[in-house]
This record gives structure tokens, sequence and C-alpha cells, in this order.
């Protein structure tokens, strides 16, 4: 089978970016061809290139709106699909997935789109949310079909009519199990705390830095992995708050399944999301999680069993498991137990491929 994966663009490490690089991985080693044709900066980020995969890059998609470059990109992709020649193509984020679908259309090349989070999601700004619902509204009539990454992202599509649930099927995340040897954390005297996102919205790590302020009589560390226009700003509130000595900015890591080796607790604060992989990857490693109930959130985080669901208690809820070794322990291994019976990388490759070969056979028969 030959595959184009397209996503908006593959220079910095997000969720659709690993979850691609992943797949594409994975389909090349079973002998599929995969071609990865994305936008934004040219250069794709180190931790993302697979040799077995070609990288094709597009200089007019960018994530922004720009009706004239976006026009543009639509006229590249379908040029680069017509010299491909795909059997099927992956498409991945918002900008990629509306000027992909409708290229795909227009060459009756089957494709499949994954919503990894919806733009008109709950936390998103109204004016945005009636823009993206309406787009999707009119690209859902030409779409073949959509993959969501949980449960509530097929509901809120199906709530907000943009699809019909024939077109619509939930194929959970799923990640590599990379578990290291753990590392010894018994009584140490020190919680390790991290949390791995980029600094922009809608992560809200101010928002964590402001509930640990009113715990720093603790004994905790704070790691912050992750870049982004609005790290400065808590880096700014820690200097004020004379926190330097309690707080990490790591930066982008390139091993970060060694972070989540060393921590105890693994922390996600965001306004909205899809099913963050970061997550995932946090359970891989059997650490609680203390996450914002948002999107499909909870259903990797059940409240209470493997982790808390922030409801304006954050800094009661980081109070508990750093003060509790034995809650954090049985969280941590609830963790993993979920993560195994639900979200490994071969339960989410093989519905993911089975969906691929479905649709080809419909294409074929229809």
């Amino acid at each position: 089978m030959k595959i184009v994966q397209l996503i908006t663009h593959m220079n910095e490490i997000g969720g659709a970016q690993v979850h691609v690089r992943d797949l594409s991985k994975q389909l090349a080693l079973e002998g599929h061809s995969v071609t990865i044709i994305y936008g934004g900066n040219e250069i794709v980020a180190n931790d993302l290139i697979v040799d077995t995969i070609t990288y094709n890059h597009s200089k007019f998609l960018i994530r922004k709106i720009n009706v004239v470059k976006d026009f543009l990109a639509f006229l590249e992709i379908r040029k680069k699909l017509k010299l491909t020649k795909p059997n099927l193509v992956a498409i991945h984020s918002s900008k990629a997935g509306i000027i992909g679908r409708i290229a795909c259309w227009s060459l009756r090349i089957p494709s499949v789109f994954t919503a990894h989070g919806w733009s008109f999601t709950e936390g998103v700004e109204k004016k945005q949310q009636h823009f993206y619902r309406t787009v999707e509204k009119w690209v859902g009539k030409i779409s073949t079909k959509v993959i969501t990454v949980c449960d509530h992202d097929r509901n809120l599509a199906l709530r907000n009519q943009v699809l019909p649930s024939e077109k619509i099927i939930t194929v959970h995340n799923g990640v590599m199990d990379l578990k290291n040897t753990p590392s010894e954390k018994g009584n140490r005297e020190v919680m390790k705390i991290l949390m791995v996102a980029r600094f922009e919205k809608p992560k809200q790590q101010l928002e964590l830095l402001e509930a640990l302020l009113q715990i720093k009589n603790l004994k905790w560390q704070m790691i912050f992995v992750g870049d982004g226009s609005l790290k400065r700003a808590s880096a700014q509130f820690v200097q004020e708050n004379y926190l330097g000595n309690k707080v990490t900015f790591l930066g982008s890591h390139s091993n970060v399944s060694d972070l989540l080796s060393d921590a105890d607790l693994f922390v996600l604060t965001s306004a909205w999301e899809g099913l963050p992989l970061s997550i995932l990857e946090a359970m891989v490693h059997g650490l609680p999680i203390i996450a914002s109930n948002v999107g499909g959130v909870k259903e990797a985080v059940r409240d209470t069993e493997n982790g808390f669901l922030i409801r304006n208690n954050l800094s009661e809820l980081l109070s508990i498991l750093i003060e509790n070794e034995l809650l954090r322990k049985n969280m941590g291994e609830k963790s993993r137990e979920i993560y195994e019976a639900s979200f490994t990388f071969e339960k989410m490759y093989e519905k993911t491929i089975s969906t691929y070969l479905n649709l080809l056979k419909l294409g074929e028969n229809g």
C-alpha cells in the first residue's frame, strides 16, 4: 500500500507529530510505502526523523489562516498527491485536515482524517469555535472517514452535527511501551512533579505554578519540559515568588522517558485537549496523574483510581499526593494497568490499519 501522511508541521514535537512518526514507522516496517507531506518550517525535528520514510515539504501550508497561502497550499498539495499517486491519504491536524480533505476529494483519493482534538471543543474562544464548527460541517460533507482519538471527540462531533455517525470511528490514542528500569524513589524526601507540554495555549503552566505557590512549604520539586512563547511569563513568576530552588525549566528534551521514570507524579493543566499522549506516556511509567477534566482525559485518568481530575482544587490534590507515598504507589500501578488494557500502540495501530483497509475495500466495491 502506498500511503501519504499529511500534517501541518513537523518542526516541533507534539502529540500529533509523534503519532504520525510512530504510525508511519510501523507502516514502513510492514512493507508499506510512506511519504509524509508537511508544512510550516522545512526543518523536521530530529526526534521525528525516520530513515524509512520520505519527507516532502509544502512551502504554502501554514498553521495560521491566510486565504492566499491556503489556496496555494491546496494547489501545491493536490499537485504533490497527483505525482505521488497514493492508495490512501491519512490527514492530521486542523489546517491540513481541511485543505487535505478538499484536495483528496477533488482527486477522488480515499482519505482518513484523524482529529487530534477539535478546534470547536469546550474551552476554545467562542468565535473560533463557531468558525471551525462551520468549516468542519462543510468539509464533513466531502469527508470519507474521520478517526477521533477519544469518545469525547466523537460525541462532540455528533452533538454539533459536524459528521454523521457512520463516517466517524473512535480509535483511542496509543503509545509505545518505553518503560525504563524504575529509579529508586523510595524514602526520598523531595517528591518530583513533572509536566511535559509546550508553553502555549492551552497548557496553562502558570495555573500549576500558582497552585504550587500555595503549598511551597511542602517538599516538592517541579520540572517543566517544553518550550514556547509563554515560557518567559512562567519563568518570571518563579523569579518573583522566590521559587527558583523548587522549579526547573528543562526546555525541549530528547529523552522524556528517563524523566518520567524518575518522576513521582505527572500533571497536565490544559484548558482543552483531545487525548494527550503525554498522559499515556506517564501511565506507561506507572505514574499517578493530576489533570484537567477536559476532552478525552477522563477516558485515561479515572478520578480517584489512577489520579485526580482537577475541579478548582489543584493545590489540595497536589498536597494529597505529595504527602501520601502509598496512594501514589497504588494510583501509579493502576495507571500502568489501564495503559496495558486500553492504550498500547499495538491496539491503536491494529484499529488504524483496519480502518485504512476497510476504506480501500469500500472504494473498490463502490
